[in-house]
Protein backbone atom coordinates (compact mmCIF):
# COMPACT_ATOMS: atom_id res chain seq x y z
CA UNK A 1 0.00 0.00 0.00
CA UNK A 2 0.86 3.59 -1.15
CA UNK A 3 1.46 5.96 2.26
CA UNK A 4 1.49 9.72 2.17
CA UNK A 5 2.55 10.93 5.85
CA UNK A 6 2.19 14.83 6.49
CA UNK A 7 4.80 15.94 9.02
CA UNK A 8 8.29 15.19 9.67
CA UNK A 9 8.77 15.64 13.68
CA UNK A 10 8.85 12.51 15.72
CA UNK A 11 5.09 11.13 14.86
CA UNK A 12 5.67 11.44 11.08
CA UNK A 13 9.10 9.69 11.74
CA UNK A 14 7.78 7.15 13.78
CA UNK A 15 4.81 6.44 11.72
CA UNK A 16 6.78 6.12 8.64
CA UNK A 17 9.11 3.94 10.43
CA UNK A 18 6.33 1.49 11.58
CA UNK A 19 4.51 1.34 8.06
CA UNK A 20 7.61 0.60 6.39
CA UNK A 21 8.36 -2.04 8.70
CA UNK A 22 5.13 -3.35 7.79
CA UNK A 23 6.35 -3.55 3.75
CA UNK A 24 4.04 -0.47 2.46
CA UNK A 25 5.82 2.38 0.05
CA UNK A 26 5.84 5.53 1.90
CA UNK A 27 6.45 9.13 0.95
CA UNK A 28 7.33 11.34 4.02
CA UNK A 29 6.35 15.29 3.69
CA UNK A 30 8.05 18.14 5.80
CA UNK A 31 7.68 21.76 5.50
CA UNK A 32 11.09 22.47 7.16
CA UNK A 33 14.75 22.06 5.74
CA UNK A 34 15.27 19.17 8.29
CA UNK A 35 13.51 16.24 10.32
CA UNK A 36 12.66 15.66 14.13
CA UNK A 37 10.87 19.24 15.07
CA UNK A 38 11.81 20.11 18.00
CA UNK A 39 14.45 17.21 18.30
CA UNK A 40 17.41 19.43 17.67
CA UNK A 41 20.65 18.97 18.92
CA UNK A 42 24.13 21.97 18.61
CA UNK A 43 27.41 21.40 20.07
CA UNK A 44 28.75 23.47 22.91
CA UNK A 45 32.75 23.25 23.75
CA UNK A 46 32.55 19.85 21.89
CA UNK A 47 29.41 18.68 23.70
CA UNK A 48 26.05 18.18 22.99
CA UNK A 49 23.08 20.75 23.83
CA UNK A 50 19.66 19.60 23.21
CA UNK A 51 17.25 22.84 21.93
CA UNK A 52 14.46 21.29 22.94
CA UNK A 53 13.60 18.15 25.24
CA UNK A 54 16.69 16.74 26.83
CA UNK A 55 15.24 13.37 28.02
CA UNK A 56 12.37 11.15 27.69
CA UNK A 57 10.87 9.25 30.32
CA UNK A 58 11.75 5.65 30.25
CA UNK A 59 9.13 3.99 32.18
CA UNK A 60 7.09 4.17 28.87
CA UNK A 61 9.00 1.88 26.51
CA UNK A 62 8.61 2.79 22.86
CA UNK A 63 11.22 5.18 23.20
CA UNK A 64 13.61 2.45 24.22
CA UNK A 65 12.00 -0.02 22.16
CA UNK A 66 12.65 2.71 19.40
CA UNK A 67 16.25 3.20 20.20
CA UNK A 68 17.08 -0.99 20.34
CA UNK A 69 15.65 -1.44 17.08
CA UNK A 70 18.15 1.95 15.99
CA UNK A 71 21.00 0.06 17.67
CA UNK A 72 21.45 3.53 19.95
CA UNK A 73 23.11 3.37 23.44
CA UNK A 74 20.93 5.15 26.29
CA UNK A 75 22.31 7.19 28.54
CA UNK A 76 20.75 8.34 31.91
CA UNK A 77 21.62 11.46 34.02
CA UNK A 78 24.47 11.35 36.15
CA UNK A 79 22.91 13.72 38.98
CA UNK A 80 18.91 12.83 39.78
CA UNK A 81 18.93 14.93 42.61
CA UNK A 82 16.17 18.16 42.31
CA UNK A 83 15.80 20.98 44.53
CA UNK A 84 12.80 23.02 44.43
CA UNK A 85 13.07 27.23 44.98
CA UNK A 86 10.01 28.26 47.22
CA UNK A 87 9.55 31.63 49.12
CA UNK A 88 10.76 30.08 51.84
CA UNK A 89 14.46 28.87 50.10
CA UNK A 90 15.74 26.27 47.61
CA UNK A 91 14.81 22.46 49.19
CA UNK A 92 15.31 19.06 47.94
CA UNK A 93 12.69 17.87 46.34
CA UNK A 94 11.89 14.19 47.72
CA UNK A 95 13.02 11.46 46.40
CA UNK A 96 10.40 8.14 45.12
CA UNK A 97 7.55 10.28 44.65
CA UNK A 98 5.42 9.54 41.41
CA UNK A 99 5.49 13.08 39.50
CA UNK A 100 5.21 14.49 42.99
CA UNK A 101 2.37 11.86 44.65
CA UNK A 102 3.50 9.91 47.48
CA UNK A 103 2.93 6.25 47.20
CA UNK A 104 4.33 5.50 50.81
CA UNK A 105 2.37 6.52 54.01
CA UNK A 106 6.12 7.00 55.16
CA UNK A 107 6.68 9.54 51.96
CA UNK A 108 4.05 11.71 52.86
CA UNK A 109 4.93 11.84 56.82
CA UNK A 110 8.77 12.66 55.87
CA UNK A 111 8.14 15.77 53.16
CA UNK A 112 9.39 18.55 54.27
CA UNK A 113 8.11 20.95 51.96
CA UNK A 114 4.27 21.21 53.80
CA UNK A 115 3.94 21.33 57.08
CA UNK A 116 2.53 18.49 59.59
CA UNK A 117 -0.79 19.04 58.53
CA UNK A 118 -0.71 18.62 54.93
CA UNK A 119 1.86 15.81 55.57
CA UNK A 120 -0.81 13.84 57.78
CA UNK A 121 -3.36 14.68 55.26
CA UNK A 122 -1.61 13.49 52.05
CA UNK A 123 -0.93 10.08 54.31
CA UNK A 124 -4.44 9.98 54.53
CA UNK A 125 -4.26 10.34 50.81
CA UNK A 126 -2.12 7.40 50.43
CA UNK A 127 -3.93 4.62 52.56
CA UNK A 128 -7.19 5.78 50.40
CA UNK A 129 -5.26 5.28 47.15
CA UNK A 130 -4.42 1.83 48.64
CA UNK A 131 -7.77 1.03 49.40
CA UNK A 132 -8.77 1.76 45.79
CA UNK A 133 -11.16 4.12 46.86
CA UNK A 134 -11.82 5.82 43.32
CA UNK A 135 -12.32 9.58 42.30
CA UNK A 136 -14.68 10.56 39.78
CA UNK A 137 -13.60 12.93 37.08
CA UNK A 138 -11.00 13.85 35.23
CA UNK A 139 -9.10 17.04 36.14
CA UNK A 140 -5.90 16.39 37.79
CA UNK A 141 -6.05 19.33 40.22
CA UNK A 142 -9.80 18.55 41.81
CA UNK A 143 -8.51 14.48 41.81
CA UNK A 144 -4.65 14.82 44.05
CA UNK A 145 -6.74 18.06 46.17
CA UNK A 146 -9.06 15.08 47.19
CA UNK A 147 -6.54 12.47 47.75
CA UNK A 148 -4.09 14.46 48.81
CA UNK A 149 -5.05 17.99 49.94
CA UNK A 150 -4.03 20.98 48.51
CA UNK A 151 -1.43 22.32 50.06
CA UNK A 152 0.48 19.01 49.27
CA UNK A 153 -0.39 19.33 45.37
CA UNK A 154 0.81 22.78 44.97
CA UNK A 155 3.71 22.44 46.59
CA UNK A 156 5.04 19.21 45.09
CA UNK A 157 2.81 18.31 41.98
CA UNK A 158 1.90 21.23 40.69
CA UNK A 159 5.44 22.59 40.00
CA UNK A 160 6.87 18.79 38.19
CA UNK A 161 3.52 18.19 36.65
CA UNK A 162 2.50 21.44 35.49
CA UNK A 163 6.27 22.05 34.35
CA UNK A 164 6.48 18.91 32.09
CA UNK A 165 3.36 20.41 30.59
CA UNK A 166 3.82 23.83 30.39
CA UNK A 167 0.50 24.30 31.65
CA UNK A 168 -1.28 24.52 35.18
CA UNK A 169 -2.24 20.56 37.09
CA UNK A 170 -5.94 22.67 37.78
CA UNK A 171 -8.06 22.09 34.54
CA UNK A 172 -5.58 19.31 33.21
CA UNK A 173 -6.37 15.68 31.90
CA UNK A 174 -5.32 13.25 34.69
CA UNK A 175 -5.55 10.39 32.28
CA UNK A 176 -3.98 11.67 29.71
CA UNK A 177 -1.30 13.93 31.78
CA UNK A 178 -0.23 11.80 34.78
CA UNK A 179 -1.83 8.78 34.82
CA UNK A 180 0.05 7.18 36.74
CA UNK A 181 -0.73 9.57 39.74
CA UNK A 182 -4.34 7.75 39.18
CA UNK A 183 -3.03 4.53 39.30
CA UNK A 184 -1.50 5.26 42.67
CA UNK A 185 2.24 3.71 41.72
CA UNK A 186 5.18 4.43 39.91
CA UNK A 187 5.07 2.10 36.33
CA UNK A 188 8.31 -0.17 35.86
CA UNK A 189 11.09 0.66 33.31
CA UNK A 190 11.69 -1.67 30.71
CA UNK A 191 12.76 -4.62 31.83
CA UNK A 192 10.70 -4.93 34.84
CA UNK A 193 13.01 -2.92 37.12
CA UNK A 194 12.52 0.56 38.13
CA UNK A 195 15.85 2.09 37.23
CA UNK A 196 16.54 5.22 36.11
CA UNK A 197 13.22 7.69 35.20
CA UNK A 198 14.76 9.41 32.22
CA UNK A 199 17.27 8.30 29.26
CA UNK A 200 18.41 10.27 26.27
CA UNK A 201 20.66 8.89 22.88
CA UNK A 202 24.18 9.31 24.26
CA UNK A 203 24.71 10.96 21.50
CA UNK A 204 21.76 13.24 21.46
CA UNK A 205 18.24 13.47 20.80
CA UNK A 206 19.24 14.42 16.80
CA UNK A 207 20.85 11.12 15.95
CA UNK A 208 18.02 9.46 16.81
CA UNK A 209 16.44 11.76 13.76
CA UNK A 210 19.35 11.06 12.00
CA UNK A 211 19.30 7.22 11.94
CA UNK A 212 15.46 7.24 11.49
CA UNK A 213 16.30 8.80 8.60
CA UNK A 214 18.72 6.92 7.50
CA UNK A 215 16.70 3.76 7.76
CA UNK A 216 13.86 5.28 6.10
CA UNK A 217 15.57 6.15 3.16
CA UNK A 218 17.71 2.84 2.91
CA UNK A 219 13.94 1.22 3.20
CA UNK A 220 12.53 3.42 0.33
CA UNK A 221 11.13 6.02 1.73
CA UNK A 222 10.66 8.71 0.14
CA UNK A 223 11.79 11.58 2.13
CA UNK A 224 10.88 15.41 0.70
CA UNK A 225 11.98 18.48 3.15
CA UNK A 226 11.15 22.28 2.37
CA UNK A 227 7.78 20.54 1.15
CA UNK A 228 4.94 22.00 2.97
CA UNK A 229 1.62 20.37 2.24
CA UNK A 230 -0.13 23.03 1.13
CA UNK A 231 -3.78 20.94 0.61
CA UNK A 232 -5.02 16.97 0.56
CA UNK A 233 -7.97 15.53 -1.59
CA UNK A 234 -9.85 12.33 -1.23
CA UNK A 235 -10.06 11.97 -4.77
CA UNK A 236 -12.15 8.67 -4.44
CA UNK A 237 -12.28 5.78 -2.18
CA UNK A 238 -8.23 4.27 -1.64
CA UNK A 239 -7.19 7.59 -3.20
CA UNK A 240 -6.06 10.67 -1.65
CA UNK A 241 -3.87 13.27 -2.73
CA UNK A 242 -1.59 15.88 -0.74
CA UNK A 243 -0.16 18.35 -2.63
CA UNK A 244 2.89 21.03 -1.66
CA UNK A 245 4.43 24.17 -4.16
CA UNK A 246 5.50 22.30 -6.45
CA UNK A 247 4.19 19.08 -6.62
CA UNK A 248 1.27 16.43 -5.92
CA UNK A 249 2.37 13.39 -4.23
CA UNK A 250 -0.58 10.39 -4.60
CA UNK A 251 -1.11 7.49 -2.40
CA UNK A 252 -4.06 5.07 -0.88
CA UNK A 253 -4.07 6.54 2.60
CA UNK A 254 -2.79 9.64 4.13
CA UNK A 255 -1.32 10.05 7.47
CA UNK A 256 -1.15 13.71 9.10
CA UNK A 257 1.13 13.73 12.27
CA UNK A 258 0.89 17.64 11.91
CA UNK A 259 -0.38 20.08 15.22
CA UNK A 260 -3.83 20.33 15.57
CA UNK A 261 -4.01 23.67 14.27
CA UNK A 262 -2.14 22.99 10.86
CA UNK A 263 -4.36 20.04 10.45
CA UNK A 264 -7.35 22.27 11.13
CA UNK A 265 -6.06 24.41 8.36
CA UNK A 266 -5.48 21.05 5.34
CA UNK A 267 -8.69 19.38 6.18
CA UNK A 268 -10.60 22.41 6.92
CA UNK A 269 -12.41 22.55 2.75
CA UNK A 270 -12.99 18.67 3.21
CA UNK A 271 -13.93 17.88 6.65
CA UNK A 272 -15.75 20.92 8.21
CA UNK A 273 -17.80 18.48 10.66
CA UNK A 274 -14.10 18.37 12.57
CA UNK A 275 -13.04 21.68 12.81
CA UNK A 276 -14.73 22.82 15.84
CA UNK A 277 -12.78 19.87 17.74
CA UNK A 278 -9.43 20.53 16.23
CA UNK A 279 -9.31 24.13 16.58
CA UNK A 280 -10.57 23.77 20.11
CA UNK A 281 -7.52 22.84 21.31
CA UNK A 282 -5.22 25.19 22.86
CA UNK A 283 -1.27 25.21 22.42
CA UNK A 284 1.33 26.57 24.89
CA UNK A 285 4.25 28.73 23.64
CA UNK A 286 7.41 28.19 25.94
CA UNK A 287 11.23 29.61 25.79
CA UNK A 288 14.30 28.91 26.59
CA UNK A 289 17.49 30.57 27.36
CA UNK A 290 20.96 28.10 27.16
CA UNK A 291 23.67 29.80 28.98
CA UNK A 292 27.30 28.38 29.55
CA UNK A 293 30.26 30.04 32.04
CA UNK A 294 33.58 28.86 31.93
CA UNK A 295 33.18 29.17 35.50
CA UNK A 296 32.70 25.40 37.62
CA UNK A 297 29.86 25.53 39.51
CA UNK A 298 29.19 26.27 43.57
CA UNK A 299 30.09 23.46 45.64
CA UNK A 300 26.40 23.84 46.98
CA UNK A 301 25.08 22.69 43.13
CA UNK A 302 27.30 20.33 43.10
CA UNK A 303 25.29 16.93 42.01
CA UNK A 304 22.41 18.73 41.22
CA UNK A 305 20.25 18.37 38.16
CA UNK A 306 17.93 20.78 38.23
CA UNK A 307 15.48 23.28 40.17
CA UNK A 308 12.15 23.88 40.25
CA UNK A 309 10.11 27.23 40.47
CA UNK A 310 7.44 26.98 42.54
CA UNK A 311 4.77 28.97 40.44
CA UNK A 312 3.21 31.50 43.30
CA UNK A 313 6.49 33.17 43.40
CA UNK A 314 5.83 35.20 39.97
CA UNK A 315 8.82 34.55 38.67
CA UNK A 316 9.43 34.04 34.63
CA UNK A 317 11.63 31.20 35.37
CA UNK A 318 9.96 27.93 35.80
CA UNK A 319 13.32 25.53 35.61
CA UNK A 320 16.90 25.61 35.54
CA UNK A 321 18.26 22.72 34.94
CA UNK A 322 22.10 21.96 35.17
CA UNK A 323 22.98 20.15 32.02
CA UNK A 324 26.53 20.14 33.04
CA UNK A 325 25.68 18.23 35.95
CA UNK A 326 22.88 16.16 34.59
CA UNK A 327 24.87 14.51 31.79
CA UNK A 328 28.09 11.85 32.17
CA UNK A 329 29.31 13.86 28.56
CA UNK A 330 30.45 16.81 31.55
CA UNK A 331 32.23 14.58 33.72
CA UNK A 332 35.96 15.77 33.99
CA UNK A 333 35.45 19.00 32.35
CA UNK A 334 35.21 22.54 33.72
CA UNK A 335 32.80 24.90 32.80
CA UNK A 336 28.59 24.92 33.52
CA UNK A 337 25.76 24.59 30.99
CA UNK A 338 22.08 25.69 32.07
CA UNK A 339 18.92 25.21 30.08
CA UNK A 340 16.53 28.19 31.43
CA UNK A 341 12.89 27.52 30.74
CA UNK A 342 9.79 29.83 30.48
CA UNK A 343 6.46 30.00 29.68
CA UNK A 344 3.15 28.13 29.99
CA UNK A 345 -0.68 28.32 28.86
CA UNK A 346 -1.00 31.31 31.37
CA UNK A 347 1.93 33.04 31.24
CA UNK A 348 2.85 34.22 28.10
CA UNK A 349 4.92 37.26 29.35
CA UNK A 350 7.73 36.08 27.78
CA UNK A 351 6.08 36.48 24.03
CA UNK A 352 6.18 40.11 24.49
CA UNK A 353 9.99 40.42 24.96
CA UNK A 354 12.88 40.35 22.55
CA UNK A 355 15.64 38.02 22.91
CA UNK A 356 18.08 40.66 24.93
CA UNK A 357 14.91 41.79 27.57
CA UNK A 358 14.34 37.68 27.94
CA UNK A 359 17.74 37.02 28.53
CA UNK A 360 18.69 39.27 30.90
CA UNK A 361 15.47 38.80 33.01
CA UNK A 362 15.97 34.82 32.93
CA UNK A 363 20.36 34.82 34.08
CA UNK A 364 19.13 37.91 36.44
CA UNK A 365 16.35 35.18 37.94
CA UNK A 366 18.65 32.22 37.51
CA UNK A 367 21.57 34.05 39.96
CA UNK A 368 18.40 34.70 42.47
CA UNK A 369 17.68 30.93 42.39
CA UNK A 370 21.04 29.50 42.36
CA UNK A 371 22.39 31.30 44.66
CA UNK A 372 25.01 32.05 42.90
CA UNK A 373 26.62 35.05 40.08
CA UNK A 374 28.21 33.75 37.16
CA UNK A 375 30.04 35.31 34.09
CA UNK A 376 28.37 34.22 31.16
CA UNK A 377 30.64 33.58 28.12
CA UNK A 378 27.70 31.83 25.49
CA UNK A 379 24.06 32.21 25.39
CA UNK A 380 21.00 31.10 23.10
CA UNK A 381 17.32 31.66 22.90
CA UNK A 382 15.03 29.17 21.97
CA UNK A 383 11.40 29.71 21.14
CA UNK A 384 8.52 27.06 20.59
CA UNK A 385 5.68 28.64 19.31
CA UNK A 386 2.48 27.16 20.20
CA UNK A 387 4.04 23.89 20.98
CA UNK A 388 2.69 21.78 24.45
CA UNK A 389 -0.96 21.19 23.32
CA UNK A 390 -3.73 21.41 26.58
CA UNK A 391 -5.38 18.35 27.31
CA UNK A 392 -8.20 19.27 29.09
CA UNK A 393 -10.58 17.03 31.42
CA UNK A 394 -12.23 14.38 29.22
CA UNK A 395 -9.10 14.40 26.52
CA UNK A 396 -9.49 11.19 25.22
CA UNK A 397 -13.24 11.22 25.10
CA UNK A 398 -12.86 14.53 22.49
CA UNK A 399 -10.33 12.55 20.71
CA UNK A 400 -12.36 9.55 20.33
CA UNK A 401 -15.25 12.22 18.70
CA UNK A 402 -12.68 13.45 16.28
CA UNK A 403 -11.44 9.84 14.91
CA UNK A 404 -15.35 8.58 14.92
CA UNK A 405 -15.53 11.98 12.85
CA UNK A 406 -12.93 11.12 10.25
CA UNK A 407 -13.52 7.73 10.22
CA UNK A 408 -16.95 8.47 9.18
CA UNK A 409 -16.01 11.07 6.74
CA UNK A 410 -13.33 9.11 5.18
CA UNK A 411 -13.78 5.61 5.65
CA UNK A 412 -10.61 4.92 7.26
CA UNK A 413 -8.18 6.91 4.46
CA UNK A 414 -7.26 9.60 6.15
CA UNK A 415 -5.82 9.60 9.79
CA UNK A 416 -4.20 11.88 12.62
CA UNK A 417 -1.14 11.66 14.56
CA UNK A 418 0.65 14.08 16.97
CA UNK A 419 1.65 15.21 20.38
CA UNK A 420 -2.15 16.05 21.05
CA UNK A 421 -3.47 13.40 20.71
CA UNK A 422 -2.70 10.79 23.64
CA UNK A 423 -0.05 12.77 25.32
CA UNK A 424 3.33 15.01 24.20
CA UNK A 425 6.11 13.00 25.55
CA UNK A 426 8.48 11.68 23.11
CA UNK A 427 7.92 7.65 24.26
CA UNK A 428 3.56 8.70 24.22
CA UNK A 429 4.18 10.31 20.29
CA UNK A 430 5.89 7.18 19.30
CA UNK A 431 3.72 4.58 20.66
CA UNK A 432 0.75 6.54 19.57
CA UNK A 433 2.38 7.10 15.56
CA UNK A 434 2.70 3.46 15.76
CA UNK A 435 -0.45 2.33 16.59
CA UNK A 436 -2.43 4.64 14.28
CA UNK A 437 0.15 3.76 11.61
CA UNK A 438 -1.22 -0.12 12.08
CA UNK A 439 -4.62 1.17 12.17
CA UNK A 440 -4.62 3.33 9.15
CA UNK A 441 -3.57 0.41 6.85
CA UNK A 442 -5.31 -2.40 8.47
Amino acid sequence: MKVIVAGGGISGLASSWELMRLGHEVTLLEQDVQLGGKLQTMMVDSIRVELGPDSYLRRNASANELLNDLGLDEISPAAGRALLYTSTGTQPIPAGLNLGAPTQVHQALTNHLVPLSARLRAAAGVLRAHMRIEEGGDDLGAIVNNRFGRRWSDANIEPLVGGINANTIYGLSARTSAPAILAGKLPASPGGSMGPAFGTPSTGLSTLVAHLRSELEAGGCQIVTSSPVQSIERISPSNVAASTPTETYSGQRLLIALPSFKSASLLGPIFPEGLDLLRSIHYASVSMLIAYSKQPLPPHLAKISGVLVARDLGLMTTAVSIASNKWPDWTGRVGTLVRISTGSLYDRRHLRMNDAELRDTLLLETSQILGHQFDWAWDRTVRWNRSFPHFRPYHAKFIAELDARLLDRFHGDIALTGSYVNGSGIPTCIATARSRSRQLVS
